[in-house]
């Protein structure tokens, strides 16, 4: 027992401290204050409940002023106090007051006999109490989680529209990094590309990271511990780097780092349905952090999206290479040819420039497919092909017609007919000079091989099958004139 008179003062509030927290959080004192005055007007014992420190948590009207007297109050001269354990804690104290003389009651009654009835029914309020704050806890946390896969579920739905719909690439990856970012405060995003060759890493999403660091990582090589997203792309494998300055993957790039502001870097490699690595999807922090094992299947159904947009992206590009390039050369095939050549015709019309079209074939080439097979005339093509493009301008075309057969279209020369025509002839004369020189078919055997060229000049309204026709026409006058040259094409 413990005389209670000789306490300290107590309060209504209290401490921030483990055991008062526990209770404050646990029990539903509205109930424990009315079970407490009904004990008081029925049986007239006073009635409180205290933490440790003698702070009062709930009470039956006892005033906290007389309960702190140094004398004894004249309605509670003693008090009997029984310790609350929970979970094997003590967390507070039961205290039970000297009843009072005015109420009748049938018998008399013990203190201790209070005590046997309200510790059992603090500790079962306690329980329940404790039971409905875990049911709610839980119950917001899965409400948030809830709340949360469906934001998630919209922004899967969102970026599967935006494929389905063919949008570009880079705006697909930037609006998944930016909803990515918006359900995930803490989180800074960024999507790196690996090249057809697999050897280097492209900017394609980052917006809350610097351009400066962006730009410094665009073209970056992969490999073993190139940070954590040159190392993933390398490896294949998830890179979790929870301290960017003692991680050595980043020691080489600690000023990167500290630019960014960032001291932690998840990195998920991105890859197909065949393994292949396509890019990296990374989650950067401004602490050093540790990813939970939600985080890290977060990371990888985020990193899933991003491969469908890049896989379609690819698989769109390839579509189109196959629509309008030739597979062995890489140049432009005859229906994008077509377009190129209508486009030219209509842009001589706009702006009174004249264009010009050769067309040209390669003489002595037959023989390294009867002798050394297709497969090196294959490679010969291709070098042919590498040479032409030298020869042209950017806004030029070059395609293969077929077989051994180029064409090449030069858009917009000049306004003036000589001026266009001496640089046409310019360009064909570098052009014959660049395909005869030998090609190397194996270590000791070289190839030569000479081309006859058909030229036109156009300007304003022409009709694009009739300027190929005229063009294979003044290829053939070459031809008959002995080969390895060019010739204009003529009517007459």
């Amino acid at each position: 027992m413990q005389d209670v008179s000789t306490g300290s003062a107590l309060s209504h509030h209290p401490l921030d401290n483990e055991p008062a927290s526990k209770l404050v959080t646990a029990i539903d004192f509205s109930a424990l204050n009315t079970v407490f005055s009904n004990i008081l007007q029925l049986m007239g014992f006073p009635v409180a409940l205290l933490d440790i420190y003698g702070k009062v948590l709930a009470s039956s009207d006892w005033p906290d002023t007389r309960l702190g007297l140094p004398q004894p109050s004249e309605l509670c001269q003693q008090s009997y106090a029984t310790p609350i354990m929970l979970d094997g804690e003590h967390i507070a104290s039961l205290l039970i007051g000297k009843r009072r003389q005015n109420i009748a009651t049938a018998g008399e009654i013990q203190p201790d006999s209070i005590t046997q009835m309200l510790v059992p029914l603090t500790l079962q309020i306690t329980k329940l109490s404790l039971i409905n704050a875990r049911y709610q806890q839980h119950l917001q946390q899965t409400t948030l989680q809830v709340a949360q896969h469906t934001q998630e579920l919209l922004l899967q739905n969102q970026i599967l529209s935006q494929i389905s719909e063919g949008t570009e690439l880079k705006s697909i990856l930037h609006t998944l990094v930016t909803q990515v970012e918006l359900l995930h405060p803490e989180m800074l995003c960024s999507i790196l590309l690996l090249d057809e060759d697999g050897k280097a890493l492209h900017h394609g999403a980052a917006p809350s990271l610097p351009d400066k660091y962006n730009k410094t990582l665009d073209g970056i090589t992969i490999g073993m511990g190139v940070g954590s997203c040159g190392t993933a792309a390398f490896t294949g494998e998830t890179v979790i780097v929870t301290d960017i300055n003692t991680h050595p993957y980043w020691q080489p790039y600690q000023a990167l780092a500290q630019l960014a502001d960032v001291k932690a870097c998840w990195s998920q490699p991105v890859k197909n349905a065949q393994g292949k690595v396509l890019g990296t999807f990374a989650i950067y922090h401004h602490q050093p952090a540790t990813p939970s094992a939600e985080q890290l299947n977060i990371i990888k159904a985020y990193s899933n999206l991003a491969e469908l947009a890049i896989s379609r992206s690819l698989s769109a590009a390839q579509i189109r290479r196959l629509a309008f390039y030739d597979n062995l050369t890489g140049l432009a095939n005859r229906r994008l040819l077509e377009e190129h050549l209508l486009q030219a015709i209509a842009s001589s019309q706009r702006g009174q420039k004249y264009s010009g079209l050769m067309f040209i074939d390669l003489d002595n080439f037959k023989p390294v497919n009867d002798i050394y097979g297709h497969k090196k005339g294959d490679n010969l093509l291709a070098d042919v092909a590498r040479r032409l493009l030298s020869t042209v301008r950017q806004a030029d075309t070059v395609a293969r017609f077929g077989g051994d057969e180029f064409i090449v279209l030069l858009r917009d020369i000049d306004t003036d007919a000589e001026r266009s025509k001496h640089y046409m002839q310019q360009i064909a004369t570098k052009i014959t000079q660049v395909l005869s020189r030998p090609y190397p078919l194996s270590e000791n055997n070289m190839h030569q091989c000479a081309c006859s060229i058909g030229l036109v000049l156009f300007q304003g309204n022409s009709n694009s099958d009739e300027l190929l026709r005229q063009a294979d026409t003044a290829m053939y006058q070459a031809k008959r004139l002995g080969r390895n040259q060019p010739c204009w094409f003529s009517d007459k």
